[in-house]
């Protein structure tokens, strides 16, 4: 039996010797997971932040864009009143254009009687109609109205004014 027990020794301090190496390997094993649980940790702690960080950016990004939004919707209901104004002198203006157009022949059967070397005095209260369409826009913003300008004339250098700012 002697040799018989020496086997069982031999075999046990083989299985004791396997044992001691997985147990060494199982450590390390096990510090590289609990040091990766440190980063693994520093990394959820960044990522939280990150989101955060996002979270505070939406907001700001929706308060931003319901401010522009606002402004542009201002913007475009102006646009639309300047539209609105504009469809109106335009039509003033072509039934203003229709009305010197008939009175066209009329004014050049009058003055063809006239001789070539006189020269036709223009109207006062055309003067500053004609005027006005010469002026740069800073000019034209600073024009007082006069007595003598008829409705339509007014009315486009208001027009003009308002667009000028």
């Amino acid at each position: 039996m002697d040799r018989f027990q020496l086997w069982i020794e031999i075999a046990l301090s083989a299985l004791l010797l396997v044992t001691i190496f997985y147990s060494l390997y199982l450590g390390r094993a096990l510090s590289v997971l609990r040091r990766d649980r440190g980063q693994l940790d520093a990394l959820i702690a960044s990522l939280q932040s990150s989101s955060a960080q996002a979270q505070s950016g939406i907001d700001h990004l929706r308060q931003t864009t319901e401010l522009v939004g606002r402004a542009l919707g201002k913007t475009v209901e102006s646009g639309k009143s300047l539209k609105r104004d504009l469809a109106m002198l335009c039509d003033r203006s072509e039934t203003l254009a229709q009305q010197l157009e008939s009175l066209l022949p009329a004014g050049r059967a009058a003055t063809a009687g006239v001789k070539a070397s006189q020269r036709v005095e223009e109207r006062p209260e055309e003067t500053p109609f004609r005027s006005a369409l010469r002026l740069k826009p800073d000019e034209v913003r600073t024009m007082k109205p006069g007595g003598s300008k008829s409705a339509a004339e007014r009315e486009l250098l208001r027009a003009l004014r308002q667009k000028q700012g």
